[in-house]
């Protein structure tokens, strides 16, 4: 697979001889990946409406802008051109809601560019991913427009004959209790959009024991799973779709799939980092215990194996986990950036492993939002030590 680390620091390779250039240039490499999350964006402006695009424009324009700015301060040309400023934007705008306010995106793409990657040098240089720094640091910067602990806990979603041309101001509550799915849903002319929780932070409520069990049973064990599944969270076949509340490019999972699916195909990602991700997560959300509420207490281990009512909630539990809050997005999509993953396939399968497991951890037990964009910093940071571990074997000399 071609890298970026590789090329970032040379004006071009055609002038390094006797090295001879191969694979495809880091400007085509780029483009491939702005029409990656461009298919993304398509479907979330579907699902969000035209203000996604207002989103997603500021945090472009500003990255491009502040780019251009680190250039002429400093006096060296932009290696990789402006398209690199223009994805990281494109990556941002993709990480947050379409309702948050103009000067989210603006001051993400700021922070991404000029302290994420501009201070370390420019591309081929910063250690973390910028443009997930940039969506970290809003979070902390702009907690009253992100937060999932207050009120953006519960957010809209374009209702069906709605979709594009929609308003989500004119939204309105969804009792999900009697919510069937949003192509079962009551399609009220009143209504552009419906109100209800974020799947991820239901899930973080039922893992802290806040959803209370189903004891209408006369007899047998109180109804766990249950409650979660059927008075919390949407159908999940809506979390496939992407018709359910979240950022921009965090719901829709068909989207997602298939731009990953070109970057493998185009030879831009290494299928084994997604797959290592998505495999960790489902392992750690089908293992770890998740807080009983009952009157006991305590926890429950190995939650895959619960069935409630001849139904494997357990199994419908862990695919929730895989395709709802951020993990879909940072599998195909923030996870693969080529300065900031590992060389080797070897290495992305731990860098991916290491992700999927902290992702569910910190949703599960921790108190940090965006527990997937943590996660790939973490692992970010550990990238360099997981190359010297995982290095190519030298043809003539004997591994260790």
């Amino acid at each position: 697979m071609s890298g970026l680390r590789g090329i970032a620091g040379h004006a071009c390779p055609a002038e390094l001889p006797p090295f001879r250039t191969g694979g495809d240039s880091y400007r085509r490499i780029l483009r491939a990946w702005i029409l990656a999350a461009s298919v993304v964006l398509a479907c979330g402006t579907v699902l969000f409406g035209l203000c996604a695009l207002m989103v997603v424009g500021v945090a472009v324009g500003t990255a491009i802008a502040a780019e251009v700015a680190l250039g002429v301060i400093f006096g060296r040309p932009v290696i990789g051109g402006l398209s690199h400023a223009a994805l990281t934007g494109l990556l941002l705008g993709l990480m947050l809601p379409a309702m948050v306010p103009w000067f989210v995106p603006l001051f993400g793409a700021l922070v991404a560019i000029v302290l994420a990657k501009g201070l370390f040098g420019g591309l081929g240089q910063y250690l973390w991913q910028p443009a997930v720094v940039g969506r970290v640091v809003v979070q902390f910067l702009f907690e009253g427009h992100l937060a999932l602990s207050g009120g953006m806990a519960t957010t809209p979603v374009l209702a069906p004959g709605r979709l594009l041309i929609g308003d989500l101001e004119r939204a309105r509550p969804i009792n999900m209790a009697t919510y069937r799915g949003w192509w079962a849903g009551d399609q009220r002319a009143d209504a552009d959009a419906w109100l209800m929780e974020r799947p991820v932070q239901a899930l973080r409520r039922f893992a802290e024991g806040g959803l209370p069990a189903d004891r209408s049973l006369m007899f047998g064990e109180p109804l766990q799973f249950e409650p979660l599944l059927r008075d919390a969270l949407p159908p999940w076949e809506d979390t496939i779709l992407g018709t359910v509340p979240g950022g921009i490019g965090e719901t829709c999972t068909i989207g997602l799939i298939v731009a990953g699916l070109f970057l493998i195909y185009r030879g831009y990602l290494r299928w084994q980092l997604p797959t290592a991700i998505l495999a960790s997560a489902a392992i750690a959300a089908a293992v770890l215990p998740v807080q009983t509420a009952d009157d006991i207490g305590g926890y429950r281990w190995l939650p895959i194996l619960a069935v409630e009512q001849d139904r494997a909630v357990g199994v419908a539990y862990v695919l929730h986990h895989l395709t709802a809050g951020q993990l879909m997005l940072g599998a195909f999509l923030l996870s693969g950036d080529m300065i900031v993953t590992p060389l080797r396939a070897r290495g992305q399968v731990l860098f991916g492993a290491g992700i999927g497991l902290i992702t569910i951890f910190m949703r599960l037990y921790g108190h940090l939002e965006g527990e997937c964009y943590w996660a790939i910093l973490m692992m970010n940071w550990l990238v360099p030590a997981i190359d010297r571990r995982t290095p190519r074997p030298v043809l003539g000399m004997e591994a260790e």
